[in-house]
């Protein structure tokens, strides 16, 4: 009775093991932690792009004056200051979220590295909003997309 029970488990463990092995019936890909995973495609000429949108929670109105600071680095060095490869600045008159993209050139795009977004609000020099935590994109599974989510650090 015992080995039965045995192999009743056996038969059942190989079964749900097959069944994740043929993978997910659709090919759709959840969204994990704010960034939306989408294949980095380069587009025809331009390079590399990488874009998004840029939110905070607060329910507060931006001031029609505000910096908004977009910028895709290189972390893949730790205790190093990470490389710039492509900016975006612009002053908004909107509200969030803030639609933003990026052009890289695909040659500085090296797959065994790290790249993350990075975002920052301001208002007259005064920093308001930025990420407090990694956004990582375009190598190590990651997509070109990516929605930031930005933390206060003064009020507008």
């Amino acid at each position: 009775m015992k080995q039965r029970m045995m192999n009743m488990a056996a038969l059942g463990v190989l079964g749900l093991l097959t069944a994740c092995a043929s993978g997910p019936a659709s090919q759709s890909q959840p969204a994990t932690s704010g960034v939306t995973a989408v294949p980095a495609v380069p587009a025809a000429s331009s390079g590399v792009r990488v874009s998004g949108s840029i939110s905070y929670l607060q329910r507060i109105a931006l001031p029609p004056d505000s910096d908004v600071i977009v910028q895709l680095r290189d972390v893949s060095r730790m205790d190093a200051k990470a490389d710039i490869l492509a900016e975006q600045r612009f002053t908004t008159s909107s509200q969030v979220p803030l639609p933003f993209e990026l052009l890289v050139d695909p040659a500085k795009i090296n797959p065994r590295m790290r790249y993350a977004v990075a975002a920052r609000i301001e208002r007259g020099g005064k920093l308001m909003f930025i990420n407090d935590k990694l956004y990582p994109v375009l190598t190590q599974g990651h997509g070109s997309r990516v929605d930031l989510i930005l933390h206060m650090v003064a009020r507008p």
